[in-house]
This record gives structure tokens, C-alpha cells and sequence, in this order.
């Protein structure tokens, strides 16, 4: 009977382990494939104003952020919203103005799924593929133009005039797999700029930069170069909404978990009652050779706290290799495919194996206390 019930609580601690590492090893699978789609469109830094859109650029401030150590390219990016309209479609887009370093700040050309990327052709455009389907664009049209439009500042009563418009042609259609896709157009930031009619000014600057050199120096050298006006995001604070949801969600299943391994603790909970029963006569029997009282409670939080070892050390052992099956054969498909993610993706991550032990370890502590601290199962006096 307590052999079979100890299994029970062992099973329970077990399962409840294996679960929480396997959960936790998808939603960082999940976490890993986030950061891997946003480097398509995302630079390892952005710099924007701290108040205001726009502001004012020459060769001596571009210059100056190239020669930080550690950053290896720079590119100038302006973004506007525009009215996109292609024969009888209509659709407002993030027009983003990109320069001739733009290809090597951010991967975007190496998502370009149809067409080629911008060649340096005035007006030609490289569009999102969600928004190329909303339009229904065909690449160099050049009878049917894709026309952008925005509203310049006028006279309510002279809307019509107020209304600037330009052709341009799609010269490529990019897939990121993000939202990118259904907002966003990129063209040359010099054409957007002459469209706009403005001076050599940026919404903001994305950099590239060097691997090898600690990503915190080069923001404080940014920051002492560009001074208390801008703001130096790096990827996660351009992200800020997606980032923190996966974090939040993430706590969410290490409380949720956590709850459920309290609950498989009953059966522990069960068995060491059980034990404490059925040796009543081997307690009163070591009580009457001497032993403490103490120590006999300590003797009974020992098992409990082997029965929560045992259990969360062979769940985290299943766990990892049911994660490790997984990787390797994709044996649980998702219902739908997103992108090239087939099967439910796994990192097992270190932290969180020994997070994870932790909180079983804890709560098999406690749980072992409360029961041996009970003097009504010792009758020895």
C-alpha cells in the first residue's frame, strides 16, 4: 500500500515536472522564432528623436555614428504614411524611405520572394506581399502606375489641391512573416524625400553593428555622441508590445504550473500520512530506544523530500528528451503552418530546468514539513 502510493506521489511530481519543462521549452521555441522573423526587418539599433518626427542629418552626423567602435554600418530611414492606389484598389501603407546601406543593415533583401530588391531605378518600390495582394499589383506595370498620395498642409477649403500625388512601379514583393508584411513599402529615401518635398532630414537611424563588441558600450558611446535629444533602442525595445506579451505569457505558465505541481503535492501529502500510520509501532519503537522526537520528523521530511527529488529529476530528464524528440522528428504538427514552422518548435533552456527544480524542490520542502511537524502522528512519550 505505501509503495504503491509513493509511486503515485513520485508520478505525480514527475508528470507535473516533465509538463512544465516541455511548456516552457515550446514557448521559448516560440520566443526563439519571434527574434529570428523581427531580424528580417530590424536592426540591431535604432536611433529616433526623443520629442518631434523628424530631424536634420549632413555627412558629419552620419559620419560621426560610423566611426563609433562597434558599428559597422548606418542608414538613413524616413517613413510616411501614404494612400496607395492601383487601378480601383486603394490602401493606406507605412511608406519607408530607405538608403543605399539600408541592404546591409537590415536582411530585407533576402526576403524577397518575387521581383528583385531596389536597384537604384527612381520610383521604383519594394512592397510587403500582403499589401501587393490587397492592391492586386503586377511588377512593372508601367501603363497601370501604383500611385501614393498624402495630404500636404492647405486650406480646408482646397482639399483637392492639398492632395500630392506620384506614380511608382513595384519592382519586387518581400515576406518577413511579421506585420511588416501587410503595411509596409519601401523605396529610396532620396525619391520620398523629393515626393515630400524636404530637406535632407530622418525619422530615424538603424545600425548595424559589430558582434564581437559588448552591445552596451556601443550604446553609451551613442548616447554620448548623440546626446539627452534621441533615444537608442536596441531590438527589443523596438519591439516593446511583442517582446513583453512573450515575457508576460511565459510568467504566466510558471504560476499556472506551479499551481498544478501544488496539487499533485496531495498525493505526496497522502503518502507520507500513510507512512506515518502504518509505522506507528517502528516510531514508538525507536522513540523507546531514544530517539528524539525531532529526529524521527526529520527521518519522515527526508522521504519527502526524496519523493520530490526523485520525481523532479526524472521529469526533467523526460522532459528534456521528449523536447529533444521533438526537435529532431517534429512529432506534433501545428494546424496551421506559419512561415516554414510546420511542427511546434523546442529550445530547452538551462535557466529554466533549474527555475523549474527549484520551485519543485520548494514546494516538496514545505509540503514534507507541514506533514512531519503534525505531533498527533507521533504517540511516543
Amino acid at each position: 500500500m505505501v509503495n504503491i502510493i509513493t509511486m503515485v506521489s513520485v508520478s505525480g511530481v514527475l508528470f507535473g515536472t516533465m509538463a512544465m519543462v516541455i511548456v516552457l521549452s515550446v514557448f521559448n521555441g516560440f520566443d526563439n522564432i519571434i527574434h529570428s522573423l523581427y531580424q528580417k526587418v530590424d536592426a540591431d539599433f535604432k536611433v529616433e528623436l526623443k520629442t518631434g518626427k523628424l530631424f536634420n542629418v549632413d555627412n558629419e552626423f552620419v559620419s560621426g555614428i560610423n566611426n563609433i567602435d562597434g558599428v559597422i554600418f548606418c542608414s538613413e530611414i524616413l517613413e510616411q504614411k501614404l494612400l496607395a492606389q492601383y487601378l480601383d484598389y486603394q490602401y493606406v501603407v507605412e511608406a519607408k524611405g530607405v538608403d543605399e546601406n539600408y541592404i546591409q543593415v537590415s536582411n530585407l533583401n533576402q526576403n524577397i520572394v518575387l521581383g528583385n530588391y531596389l536597384d537604384g531605378t527612381k520610383n521604383f518600390v519594394i512592397i510587403g506581399n500582403k499589401v501587393f495582394n490587397r492592391l492586386a499589383l503586377r511588377l512593372l506595370d508601367f501603363e497601370n502606375s501604383l500611385k501614393l498620395s498624402f495630404f500636404k498642409e492647405a486650406k480646408m477649403m482646397d482639399i483637392n489641391s492639398s492632395m500630392q500625388t506620384q506614380s511608382f512601379y513595384a519592382t519586387g514583393v518581400f515576406r518577413t512573416d511579421v506585420e511588416v508584411d501587410e503595411t509596409h513599402l519601401v523605396l529610396s529615401i532620396h525619391d520620398l524625400r523629393n515626393f515630400l518635398k524636404i530637406s535632407r532630414q530622418c525619422s530615424s537611424i538603424e545600425i548595424k553593428t559589430d558582434k564581437k563588441v559588448n552591445p552596451r558600450d556601443i550604446h553609451a558611446s551613442l548616447m554620448s555622441f548623440l546626446g539627452p535629444d534621441y533615444v537608442i533602442k536596441n531590438r527589443l525595445e523596438q519591439r516593446p508590445f511583442v517582446y513583453k506579451m512573450v515575457r508576460t505569457e511565459k510568467v504566466a505558465v510558471y504560476m499556472i504550473f506551479s499551481f498544478i505541481l501544488i496539487i499533485s503535492m496531495l498525493s505526496l501529502i497522502a503518502s507520507l500520512i500513510v507512512l506515518l500510520m502504518e509505522k506507528q509501532k517502528d516510531i514508538d519503537l525507536l522513540y523507546s530506544l531514544g530517539l528524539t522526537r525531532q529526529k524521527i520528523k526529520y527521518i519522515f521530511l527526508l522521504i519527502g523530500c526524496s519523493i520530490t527529488i526523485i520525481g523532479g529529476v526524472l521529469g526533467s530528464f523526460l522532459g528534456v528528451f521528449i523536447c529533444f524528440l521533438q526537435a529532431q522528428f517534429k512529432l506534433i504538427h501545428l494546424n496551421t503552418q506559419i512561415g516554414l514552422i510546420s511542427a511546434y518548435p523546442i529550445k530547452v533552456n538551462v535557466v529554466d530546468i533549474l527555475i523549474i527544480q527549484i520551485i519543485v524542490l520548494f514546494l516538496g520542502i514545505v509540503t514534507s514539513f507541514l506533514v512531519s511537524k503534525n505531533n498527533n502522528f507521533y504517540l511516543g512519550h
